[in-house]
């Protein structure tokens, strides 16, 4: 999972350090940049996809608007000419014991591998990812610098220090590993994580500016590069910012979807049908539902009491996947008719059932559209999904009222326009909180604003 986002110089971050957990909710003002920060885990997904940087940033996506109408727009008071982003996640059990294993086989002598082998505080538990940007008079965005590297928890970078790529210095560390080293004049040099035979030299690898080299851990060994290679799978293949369109959710849903959650939540119906079918044996009769669909339906009628059934078909003349939302008084509703507000609990409180659940997934507001009592409901099925990083953005007194203080992150306009993120726990005007207020009480008093 992702546990640190930072971002300096970049649009309304002059400085963004922010340490992040598996549940979060994004509070502050129109502007204050939390969208920004909700869209960084996909922003490097779309850079490790695409042949050149720049398009990431300033075209088109699926439909989504650019996230910039030029280079400029995306330098912090629309000054300088170079920003820096950089993650950091917290290694799989797996990928973690894979690399330790290999660290420890790397040593020198008896001593030295039983040595590094009882004390745990060396061991690689985390990685940290960094990309410095340049933007140039014509607008071309090119990666100046470019870092991968692990290190044990107990031995993390300095977080309030001015360095802000610390891969320059990683070979001096004795405590990290590095992955990756990029820079503009000696090009990107890989090193294995768990090699399987002994290493030659590495030659630097001379790549375009406009391509991140971290994309090539693709052609490398899985073996050998457990943690880079899970990595690029995680922000590449299992990181979704879910932000349907709702007028086009009344449709009924296309053959031939992803079998995981997408973006514009268009496969949701393909999602509950296969719920629905979930361990059918081959001789079910046509009225087989799994107990998760059931518990599912229960679910949403907690949020919807006047819901007494709940289907999800596919036409057998065009093969469309799409619900049918059965009413007290027994009146039944095509998905075409279904309110915005139904279509969003029904899509909202699917995600904790689902077989393969995203890795990460982001969604601005989930209160819109949906009446107060059932805003509750649909909270309780996204801090559910015990698979996954859950990260929304609210203006809602009745979700801030619903969480904890160590779920916020709180942003706030600080001097010459630039944005500050502050968690819960350490914000100004919340430390001798005792809980005497709720904190919806407290947003609405403009106290987290």
């Amino acid at each position: 999972m992702i546990t640190r986002l930072e971002a300096t110089r970049y649009r309304c971050f002059e400085r963004l350090g922010i340490e992040v957990g598996d549940f979060q909710v994004l509070v502050g003002a129109n502007g204050s940049g939390k969208t920004t920060l909700l869209d960084l885990p996909e922003l490097f997904g779309d850079l490790l996809r695409t042949t050149n940087v720049t398009s990431a940033f300033l075209e088109r996506r699926n439909g989504m608007p650019a996230r910039a109408g030029n280079a400029r727009e995306l330098l912090f008071a629309g000054a300088g000419k170079d920003f820096s982003l950089a993650v950091e996640a917290r290694l799989p059990a797996d990928v973690a014991n894979a690399v330790t294993n290999a660290t420890i086989a790397k040593q020198r002598g008896e001593k030295a591998r039983a040595a590094f082998a009882a004390d745990s505080n060396r061991w690689p538990t985390h990685l940290r990812y960094e990309i410095a940007f340049e933007v140039a008079e014509n607008g071309a965005i090119t990666v100046r610098n470019e870092y991968l590297f692990l290190f044990p928890s107990v031995l993390a970078p300095e977080r309030n220090g001015q360095v802000t790529l610390h891969g320059v210095n990683v070979d001096s560390n004795k405590n990290w590993l590095p992955v990756l080293v990029r820079d503009s004049r000696s090009g990107a040099l890989f090193s294995a994580e768990a090699p399987r035979r002994k290493q030659r030299d590495q030659e630097a690898i001379d790549l375009p500016g406009n391509v991140l080299a971290l994309a090539r851990v693709l052609y490398e060994s899985a073996a050998e590069f457990p943690a880079a290679r899970w990595f690029f799978g995680l922000l590449t293949e299992r990181a979704v910012f879910l932000e349907p369109n709702w007028v086009e959710m009344r449709q009924a849903s296309l053959p031939g979807q992803p079998n995981t959650i997408i973006r514009s939540g268009r496969n949701i119906p393909w999602l509950a049908l296969d719920l629905k079918n979930d361990e059918k044996a081959p001789d079910s009769d046509s009225t087989y539902r799994s107990e998760r669909f059931a518990d599912w339906i229960a679910h949403v009628q907690t949020a919807l009491p006047q819901i007494v059934d709940i289907d999800v078909r596919e036409r057998e003349d065009d093969h469309h996947a799409y619900f049918r939302v059965t009413y007290r008084g027994g009146f039944t509703v095509p998905q075409s008719s279904l309110s915005d507000g139904t279509l969003r609990i029904l899509t909202l409180t699917l995600l904790p059932y689902l077989r393969k659940p995203p890795s990460i997934l982001v969604t601005e507001e989930p209160e819109n559209g949906i009446h107060p009592r059932a805003i509750e409901a649909v909270l309780q099925s996204l801090s559910s999904m015990y698979d996954s990083q859950v990260w929304v953005s609210s203006h809602s007194p009745v979700v801030l009222a619903s969480a904890n203080l160590d779920q916020l992150l709180c942003a706030r306009l600080v001097n010459e326009g630039s944005v500050e993120m502050v968690a819960g726990t350490d914000h100004p005007r919340l430390q001798e909180w005792r809980g005497g207020i709720d904190l919806g009480s407290l947003f609405a008093a403009g106290v987290l604003g």
